[in-house]
């Protein structure tokens, strides 16, 4: 019971070949044809260092305005293999959760009290070399407009030492125009809770992340680049 249970809650390292990765490529392959044609992805950048290549683990933090949105994220990082939390109300549909967790190699979790084991296995995940997208607002905000940020995502990159890549992605209000996105500069919430953690520290990198996307959104509305 106990090696079952072990092996069940393993967290795999990632690999550059893998026969579990199959037919995650091919969906991320074609589907990025048809979402570039679609959605015609621009994307800019905060400064030279917001343009360096991922290299390990990372997590990637973006607002949310619709369903259509990880397929965007997988677009614009296309050179990793990004997966995602998904909410644990669609395992009530068999087929929706079959394909995040078997083709997209998702992970559920409960998005108003995410248990500390799964934060712990996801942080875990994402030092492992894996590279994990959330969507800190809970919840999509189909204004464009940017809600506050829950802090799981801090805590799993405290937790993890890996960085956060923060992502402002404006909602198009026309199929004629492209999709805009302003990816940001590494956040290093190691670095910046310092070597003891607490609730406090955890508000105050999680709102200090929060205003930074309202950096992007105000970068990516004013055209910079």
């Amino acid at each position: 019971m106990d090696k079952k249970k072990n092996k069940q809650q393993k967290v795999p390292r990632a690999k550059l070949f893998s026969f579990k990765y199959i037919l995650y490529d091919l969906v991320k392959w074609f589907g990025f044809w048809q979402t570039m044609i679609w959605y015609r992805i621009k994307k800019t950048y905060d400064g030279p260092e917001a343009k360096k290549r991922i290299k390990g683990g990372a997590f990637i933090s973006s607002n949310h305005v619709g369903f259509s949105d990880p397929f965007i994220l997988l677009t614009a990082f296309l050179s990793r293999r990004l997966h995602f939390v998904f909410m644990t109300e669609l395992i009530k549909n068999k087929f929706t959760a079959w394909i995040y967790k078997n083709v997209f190699l998702s992970y559920p979790i409960d998005r108003e009290k995410p248990s500390l084991s799964t934060m712990k296995f996801l942080s875990q995940y994402v030092a492992n070399g894996h590279v994990l997208g959330l969507f800190p607002e809970g919840h999509i905000k189909r204004d464009g407009e940017v809600d506050a940020f829950k802090g799981g995502i801090v805590l799993m990159a405290y937790l993890s030492g890996k960085p956060i890549i923060p992502v402002y992605h404006q909602k198009r209000t026309s199929i004629w125009h492209v999709t805009r996105l302003v990816i940001g500069k590494p956040f290093d919430v190691k670095e910046k809770i310092g070597p003891v953690m607490n609730q406090t520290k955890l508000n105050e990198v999680a709102n200090e992340l929060y205003e930074y996307e309202l950096h992007l959104q105000e970068m990516c509305e004013a055209g910079k680049k």
